[in-house]
């Protein structure tokens, strides 16, 4: 019962502020960063939108992660999970979303990384996931920093989590701020607008 009624306030709190990441306001940003270099597939991309400050416990308010580069818009391309479900956007709609952002890298190898897309690529069209409190490997739904550490776990680690357990803060969930604060991730580009 106590789970229903935090999401049910999470829910109403949502309706009441807009969501940072709805399709209504996805690429239309008013932020501008300097288009990162030296990116590579895998890489985490991470930002703080200061509305969700209210809702998302930690500075880091939204993750996803880069996919690959297209060569016919000149961009890289993230996968992310939005309430829209599983999607993709370009580096630069992800980055004039969010006031600060940061690109980070994980201490693995190149084999790792590419599965680790290729498994949040295979998840493009599932619905967002609601039950922030929780997460899961293999799951119908994902929300945006279960994606990212879902898809390192399934490509055999490291497990992105700083808090893998139960923590007053982030109950058994995983938020950007926990990727962005684990020991097996570094950061390789940040700017604030």
């Amino acid at each position: 019962m106590r789970k229903s009624a935090i999401i049910l306030a999470m829910l109403m709190v949502f309706t009441m502020i807009g969501s940072p990441v709805s399709a209504s306001s996805l690429g239309s940003g008013t932020y501008y960063h300097p288009y990162p270099t030296g990116v590579i597939p895998g890489d985490i991309v991470i930002g703080h939108n200061p509305t969700s400050d209210l809702i998302i416990p930690g500075y880091w308010t939204h993750t996803g992660m880069i996919a690959y580069y297209d060569y016919s818009l000149g961009e890289w391309i993230v996968v992310e999970a939005t309430f829209d479900g599983v999607v993709l956007h370009t580096l630069s709609e992800f980055l004039a979303r969010y006031d600060t952002v940061a690109v980070l890298r994980v201490n693995t190898n190149d084999y790792v990384r590419q599965n680790a897309v290729q498994f949040a690529l295979a998840q493009l069209g599932k619905p967002y996931d609601y039950a922030w409190y929780t997460k899961q490997v293999y799951g119908d739904s994902y929300y945006c920093s279960e994606l990212v550490w879902a898809s390192y776990i399934a490509a055999g680690g490291p497990d992105i989590d700083a808090n893998p357990g139960w923590s007053w803060t982030y109950a058994y969930g995983v938020a950007p701020q926990e990727v962005y604060d684990d020991s097996d991730t570094y950061v390789i580009y940040y700017h604030s607008a």
